[in-house]
C-alpha cells in the first residue's frame, strides 16, 4: 500500500490506493500468497477451453515496486510457475507509476513480462523527466508497455496530459488515455464540456462508439460510461461482430462473470477478493470471499463447486462498474447461462 506519490484524485487509507502508514508486507507471506494464488488460478483453468487458458499476474500497489523484496518475490513468481506451465500461459505485468530509480528498474526489467505504466500530471518536473526516462529505458529492453494517461480535469494539467500523449504517440509507446473514476461528492474531478468532447473523439477514432451525452457545463463521466483500463475493445448484446471503447457502466443486480475473469488479494490485512473494484462476494454483498489466514477452504469451495458445476453467479450490487467491467455479464440469469458456455466448459 506504500506509495512515493500522493496523486489527489487516489484515496489514502486502507481501502484507498495507497496508505503510507502500514509497513511492506513481510516475504513469507507475499511467498505463500504466489503459491495460494496459482492453486486457485488453476482450479478455474481446468474448466477452459484450450484457447483461453492465459492468466495475468499484475503486481499492483500502492508502488510495489519500492517493496524492498521486489526482485525475490519477482523470482519466485517464475519459480511458482514451472508446476503450472504446462496448463496455461502466464504473463507477469505490473502496474506502476515508474517513479523508480535506474537501478531499480534494471533489477526488475527481466522478470516482467509487460508494464502497465501510469502518468500522474500532479508531480514534479523532476520526476516526470524520470519518468520518461524509465519509458524509454524499458522499450529499448524490448519488454512490452503501455501507458495509461490519467486525464486529470484541471485545465493546465488536462493539457499536460495531451503533450504526454503526443510525446508517446512520437515514441511509438502505446498509449491509454483515462478518466478519472471518482465518487459522486468529488464534483471538482468532473470534466468540462470540451473534455467531455476530447474524449467523446477519442473513442470514436477508434471504431464504433457509443456517444456521451454531455447534460451539463461539467459531467462526471463515472456516472456516465467508462472504457475498458486495460484498453479492450467490449461487445453488447452478443453482437461479436461491433465492438466498442466506451459503454453505460451501470449493471445493479446483473449477474457477473467477475470471479472467472478476477483475483484481488490485499496481502496488506489477507483479506482475498473477486476484483479489486467491486469486491462482490457470492452472498450478495461487497465482501471478501476468504482470507489468507485459511486459503485451504476457500481452494477446497471453489475445487467443489467447479467440479459440480454448480459454481453460484455473483449478482452486482454497486451503481457503477469500474474494474470487471470487462467480464461478460447479463440482466437475467438464463441469458447469463446462454453466454458462458463460450468461456467455460460447465
Amino acid at each position: 500500500m506504500k506509495c512515493n506519490l500522493s496523486c489527489t484524485y487516489c484515496d489514502s487509507g486502507l481501502y484507498g490506493g495507497r496508505d503510507n502508514t502500514t509497513q511492506h508486507p513481510p516475504l513469507a507471506q507475499c511467498l505463500q500468497t504466489i503459491d495460494f494464488m496459482f492453486e486457485y488460478v488453476d482450479l478455474y483453468m481446468t474448466n477452459r477451453p484450450n484457447g483461453l487458458k492465459y492468466v495475468i499476474l499484475n503486481v499492483y500497489g500502492g508502488e510495489s515496486l519500492h517493496h524492498p523484496d521486489i526482485v525475490t518475490i519477482l523470482q519466485a513468481v517464475k519459480q511458482c510457475y514451472e508446476k503450472y506451465k504446462a496448463n496455461w500461459h502466464l504473463t507477469v505485468t505490473t502496474t506502476t507509476n515508474a517513479i523508480i530509480s535506474p537501478d531499480k528498474l534494471a533489477s526488475i526489467l527481466l522478470l516482467i513480462d509487460e508494464f502497465t505504466v501510469s502518468y500522474h500530471v500532479e508531480n514534479s518536473t523532476k520526476n516526470k523527466k524520470l519518468f520518461r526516462n524509465n519509458l524509454l529505458t524499458i522499450k529499448a529492453a524490448g519488454r512490452r508497455q503501455k501507458c495509461v494517461v490519467l486525464m486529470h480535469p484541471e485545465p493546465d494539467f488536462f493539457e499536460d496530459c495531451k503533450d504526454m500523449i503526443e510525446w508517446l504517440t512520437q515514441h511509438q509507446i502505446k498509449c491509454l488515455p483515462r478518466q478519472l473514476d471518482h465518487g459522486p461528492e468529488q464534483r471538482h474531478f468532473n470534466y468540462h464540456q470540451q473534455q467531455v468532447v476530447w474524449f467523446d473523439k477519442l473513442y470514436s477514432s477508434k471504431g464504433n462508439h457509443q456517444s456521451i451525452t454531455v447534460e451539463s457545463d461539467k459531467t462526471d463521466l463515472t456516472s456516465v460510461g467508462r472504457a475498458c483500463c486495460g484498453g479492450r475493445q467490449l461487445c453488447a448484446d452478443q453482437n461479436y461482430k461491433q465492438k466498442t471503447f466506451f459503454v453505460d457502466n451501470n449493471f445493479t443486480d446483473w449477474f457477473c462473470s467477475v470471479n472467472h475473469f478476477f483475483l484481488y488479494i490485499k496481502q496488506v490485512n489477507g483479506e482475498v477478493f473477486t476484483n479489486k473494484d467491486c469486491k462482490m462476494n457470492f452472498d450478495g454483498n461487497v465482501a471478501p470471499i476468504g482470507n489468507l489466514s485459511n486459503v485451504q477452504s476457500l481452494l477446497d469451495q471453489t475445487k467443489a463447486w467447479l467440479e459440480t458445476g454448480t459454481m453460484p453467479t455473483i449478482q452486482c450490487k454497486k451503481s457503477r462498474c469500474l474494474c470487471g467491467i470487462c467480464a461478460p455479464k447479463a440482466p437475467t440469469q438464463e441469458e447469463y447461462n446462454k453466454i458462458m458456455p463460450k468461456y467455460f466448459k460447465k
